[in-house]
């Protein structure tokens, strides 16, 4: 905490030039509250660290779930310097009676107001959704920060994300889905877009990576990205996926590969069509492969005519069976699986993979059959893929 009251309710920001002695005095003729619990609060002033106001051990105020570190504390700091500096009127650990909640920041941008979070640990899910709800009810948009030391960058295109850092994922108010991150360290912000996940782990992703001294608030509220979807990249990497699990030596513990062996599928031999990505993709941590081929055995591969409801009930099934997991993000509104089904089977008829038979129902055209061998697959997969554009796709 850097803002807390004194005994007679004046409030006290540690942000500023005050010095060292200062402050000791100042303490020490002083009692401090937090805003929020109406709590003591203690002053710790160091010489290594920030100062800082802190809540005594036991202490129960929701304000305490997360012990600032050195980090947090100077991220925060740069943010809402940055902030000022471009001219906007931030105000530091701002409470909220109403909800009882106080973020890091405040703000008010382009009509809207903001509360913004710089987490750098992992808080409890519902904690999140509670804190989130809380903000949108009282009409404030929240923005939760990932530290950037959090990223895991395992390619040029690829990341490793976390359930918890799938939370962080939102929705601009030019309709893109972006995870903020920022590093005081490099005093850089980190903006990961295009997420698209590969596995329960790693997703598909574009870095847009700029320091703060050049960086228009626009980047953090309402960022531009150009669509730079690389398909080959994706070939690329759900080719990989495909190859790991027909190699997995873990097969009889893998219902999903017991349920394709089963059927004598292959992993690797998986037509093209399976692993594509889909824009609400996130809503579900099955990784694509799977969730698309259950689709394709239950519903796309049979004979008879199906609709689009059939393939959502289907879908649904699987999740009740646990066969599919499904993915909370608390931050974007207006989204769910079901339109990642939706999305899967517009672009298989796109593609004339699924083609319309009126009356609302869809059939697959006609199957190439079995590749005779790893090379007929694989250029297989390259002609389909030369096919595809991103308007195609239209993950953006």
């Amino acid at each position: 905490m850097l803002v807390a009251a004194t005994e007679k309710g004046i409030q006290i920001s540690l942000l500023g030039s005050q010095s060292i002695p200062d402050l000791q005095q100042y303490r020490e003729k002083h009692t401090f509250f937090c805003p929020e619990c109406k709590e003591e609060v203690i002053m710790k002033i160091g010489n290594k660290r920030i100062p800082h106001f802190s809540h005594k051990k036991g202490s129960e105020c929701p304000e305490s779930y997360e012990r600032e570190s050195e980090y947090h504390i100077s991220g925060k700091l740069l943010l809402f310097q940055w902030l000022k500096k471009k001219g906007l009127d931030p105000i530091l650990e701002p409470y909220y009676p109403d909800i009882c909640q106080r973020p890091d920041i405040g703000v008010h941008y382009e009509g809207v107001n903001y509360a913004l979070e710089y987490q750098c640990s992992i808080i409890s899910e519902e904690l999140f959704k509670k804190r989130s709800e809380a903000y949108f009810q009282s009409g404030i948009v929240p923005i939760w920060i990932l530290a950037g030391k959090n990223i895991k960058r395992i390619g040029k295109t690829k990341i490793s994300l976390s359930g918890f850092q799938y939370f962080f994922l939102r929705q601009t108010p030019s309709g893109k889905w972006v995870i903020p991150s920022f590093c005081p360290n490099t005093k850089s912000f980190i903006n990961v877009s295009q997420i698209h996940p590969l596995t329960v782990r790693n997703a598909y992703a574009h870095y847009d990576v700029k320091t703060i001294f050049h960086t228009d608030p626009d980047f953090l509220f309402d960022p531009y990205f150009k669509n730079e979807f690389n398909i080959s990249e994706w070939k690329k990497e759900i080719r990989k996926v495909k190859n790991f699990l027909a190699q997995s030596s873990s097969a009889y513990k893998n219902i999903f590969l017991q349920d394709l062996y089963s059927r004598s599928i292959a992993p690797a031999s998986l037509p093209p069509e399976i692993g594509l990505p889909v824009r609400h993709s996130p809503f579900i941590e099955t990784p694509p492969i799977q969730w698309q081929t259950y689709l394709y055995m239950d519903v796309i591969g049979k004979e008879r005519p199906f609709s689009h409801d059939r393939m959502v009930a289907a879908f649904r099934n699987r999740v009740k069976n646990n066969d599919i997991r499904v993915r909370s993000i608390p931050l974007i509104q207006t989204g769910s699986e079901v339109l990642a089904v939706k999305e899967y089977l517009d672009i298989l008829i796109n593609l004339n993979i699924v083609k319309q038979t009126g009356n609302g129902l869809y059939k697959r055209t006609a199957s190439c059959g079995e590749p005779d061998n790893c090379f007929c697959l694989l250029q297989r997969e390259e002609d389909f893929y030369r096919s595809i554009t991103q308007s195609t796709l239209q993950v953006n």
